[in-house]
């Protein structure tokens, strides 16, 4: 949908491959920061840990 220019898409840096297409990343001017919301008493899996911890 963004291809056909019906809107925008956020994502991270490099998490979306633009080469070969008409889409370009572009950094949101001023620098915004990040919340991540979660229950927490929910178990995650060991993958979902260690991304939990990077943060």
């Amino acid at each position: 949908m963004v291809d056909d220019g019906m809107g925008h898409a956020f994502t991270l840096d490099k998490l979306v491959n633009t080469t070969g297409s008409n889409l370009c990343f572009r950094l949101l001017e001023p620098k915004l920061g990040m919340h991540l919301i979660r229950k927490k008493s929910r178990i995650f899996s060991k993958v979902a840990e260690v991304f939990l911890d990077h943060l």
